[in-house]
């Protein structure tokens, strides 16, 4: 606002504050993830990263299946659901225990048939950590892509981009980066660039966007082929400044607080009697718990917002998620109000 305020010219503005300010960003998630930043695009949400990928892909040969899980996240579904009017052959992986998905699961599914395996990293309903590691390993033994949907996971459970060894990851800010929502991250593999031509772009995923040539698509060699049109500036200066923070505060010390913090949350439900779905182990799982509350979740969960203690709710569970700039008091404080609407 101040650029714009002080300098007026659009191009001074972008030249001087967008530009770097995207360059920033891609820096530091770069130094967050452990990848390099020519393997980053910046693009708006989720669901236009998976979209985007997808438009590279060829679904009408033999390798056209994309294994999901019950409990991905709903944009992941909605998306390659969209693909099968391009012949894209969608497998559904089923939950027991309604927490998580077995590894046995993946490696009975995926098969020389298999184009892409989605995988979120951490699970957002129930906050179960997966083994993404080892399902992208299975994927690259039997020539499928995985591609890992972080965003309830990146910058609470700490992460190498490199050596989890997926093909594509995407992740936004609006959560647990504390960036706001408008913005999301989009790796691709390096190796795996030159092959992604994106059916899905703009002209910021060209070589030269300022050649303004509307009659030729020249992909950008890096990770920038897989952005789109005109960004929306704002919304990258937000973003900076969670990240700034999660990088000074570290994921490694965060999620060690956090799993003291979730810890308390746990114990104050089995106190209440209220039922607990996310692993109660602290490795297995990331910063959420989920708390059963009954069919009136949403109704509890907006009167807690009227005694201002925010939490979330999805079906009949109460997500409760305390970051590191919480502490018990915070947690036992939300149980208090909770005793009164439950």
């Amino acid at each position: 606002m101040d650029a714009w305020a002080s300098k007026g010219a659009p191009d001074h503005v972008w030249m001087e504050d967008v530009f770097p300010r995207m360059a920033s960003l891609k820096s530091t998630f770069a130094g967050l993830t452990s990848c390099d930043e020519d393997e980053l695009a910046i693009t708006t949400n989720i669901s236009i990263a998976l979209a985007t990928v997808a438009s590279c892909l060829d679904l009408s040969g033999e390798r056209r299946r994309v294994i999901l899980s019950e409990l991905d996240f709903p944009t992941d579904g909605h998306v390659w659901l969209a693909q099968q009017k391009r012949g894209a052959e969608l497998v559904w992986l089923r939950s027991e225990d309604g927490l998580t998905i077995p590894l046995e699961a993946y490696d009975a599914a995926i098969d020389e048939r298999t184009a892409v395996v989605m995988v979120n990293r951490v699970l957002y309903r129930s906050s179960a950590i997966m083994d993404a590691r080892t399902i992208c390993t299975m994927a690259r033994e039997r020539g499928a892509l995985s591609f890992v949907d972080d965003y309830h996971g990146i910058g609470i459970v700490p992460l190498d981009l490199h050596d989890l060894g997926c093909d594509l990851y995407t992740a936004g800010t609006l959560k647990w980066l504390l960036g706001g929502p408008g913005m999301a991250f989009l790796y691709a593999r390096r190796e795996l660039l030159p092959t992604l031509e994106p059916a899905v772009t703009g002209w910021f995923a060209t070589r030269e966007p300022f050649s303004f040539d509307n009659q030729h698509l020249d992909y950008h060699p890096t990770a920038r082929r897989l952005e789109h049109g005109t960004p929306p500036a704002p919304v990258f200066f937000i973003a900076q400044g969670g990240l700034d923070i999660i990088c000074e505060v570290t994921p490694a010390r965060i999620r060690e607080r956090q799993g003291e913090l979730t810890d308390h949350v746990i114990a104050r439900a089995d106190e209440a009697g209220l039922e607990v779905r996310t692993p109660r182990g602290r490795s297995a799982r990331g910063g959420v718990v989920n708390v059963g509350v009954g069919p009136e979740a949403g109704k509890i969960c907006h009167a807690l917002l009227q005694r201002d203690v925010c939490t979330d709710f999805r079906g009949d569970g109460l997500r409760i998620s305390p970051h590191f700039f919480n502490d018990e008091a915070d947690v036992d404080r939300c149980f208090d109000e909770l005793r009164a609407l439950v």
